[in-house]
């Protein structure tokens, strides 16, 4: 299907591509990161837009450091560093083995963080990390600059997300310490590879092996990414995820599988996806980050 007819443009700083946008009429103006997302929607009709801003060319948009101990990553970089680059992969090994396993290869040399978060699918492996690690975005707009909270852009009836005029300027994540263990698991639609459901697990373990805190982040294509606690409830970990998702038809998703089975799925990866953080947090050598992995239906 063809592109249907737009304006484009590439301005070459920030503030140019917020002037482009917040001067265009709300909706007849987006921000084209990697365009992975975007201009798939846009061939298929499901976003429409009369002016493209291409932020390809502002270099304020990219670049990872950790000036405070945290980590910030621009929102320009691309998923393929996400996954190789050596300060990511120390300070958040989590990002790192979600970016490794989206798509293929030619998408994570195209596809963008900040773009991967602005168009927030709910199982999207890299939404469903940042979400477990309490991201928090940097948005610029008009108004100049703040920083939000990712998991108040999913549920209830205000949610902030990215407005128009705005632009994802950076994503900042703490580190994880000493004892601290992760572990990321999801399933791929058969026909096409697109994940059917994610589930996160972060878990803090005392020197003795004992599990402090343990908290599982659940997103599906019928459901919002969710945080549980199951700290004091790790035999029942699995039910506990699997009871975040819709059990009865929930939101329509012609081109998944029904919310019955994305709840079946999700406990099954909560419970892998725990037995896994837990074993990583009270192994000795962390150094090595273990591949990526993905389940088969």
């Amino acid at each position: 299907m063809k592109l249907p007819p737009f304006d484009h443009v590439a301005p070459r700083c920030l503030a140019e591509a917020v002037s482009h946008l917040a001067a265009a009429p709300p909706g007849d103006a987006l921000p084209l990161a990697g365009g992975q997302s975007l201009v798939p929607m846009l061939a298929s009709r499901a976003r429409a837009s009369r002016l493209l801003v291409d932020l390809r060319d502002v270099g304020e948009l990219t670049g990872v450091s950790a000036p405070d101990g945290s980590l910030r990553i621009g929102a320009m970089t691309r998923q393929h560093t996400l996954a190789t680059d050596p300060l990511i992969r120390s300070l958040c090994p989590l990002i790192a083995e979600a970016a490794a396993s989206t798509g293929h290869a030619s998408v994570r040399h195209r596809g963008t963080f900040g773009g991967t978060l602005a168009h927030a699918a709910s199982a999207a492996q890299l939404v469903v990390a940042a979400y477990a690690l309490d991201a928090q975005v940097l948005v610029t707009g008009p108004g100049g600059q703040h920083l939000t909270a990712l998991r108040s852009w999913f549920g209830g009836p205000h949610r902030p997300g990215v407005r128009h005029g705005e632009i994802v300027t950076a994503v900042h994540l703490p580190s994880r310490g000493p004892g601290s263990g992760h572990a990321l698991r999801q399933l791929g639609h058969p026909a096409g590879g697109r994940p059917v459901a994610s589930v996160a697990a972060v878990v803090d373990t005392a020197p003795d092996g004992a599990v402090l805190r343990a908290e599982l982040t659940v997103g599906t294509r019928v459901s919002a990414p969710t945080a549980v606690d199951v700290t004091h409830r790790l035999r029942e970990a699995a039910g506990v995820a699997a009871a975040v998702v819709p059990d009865g038809p929930g939101e329509p998703d012609r081109q998944g599988p029904p919310a019955a089975y994305c709840r079946h799925v999700t406990g099954v990866l909560a419970e892998r996806a725990l037995t896994e953080a837990i074993t990583r947090a009270r192994r000795a050598d962390t150094a090595a980050l273990p591949a990526p992995r993905r389940e088969t239906p």
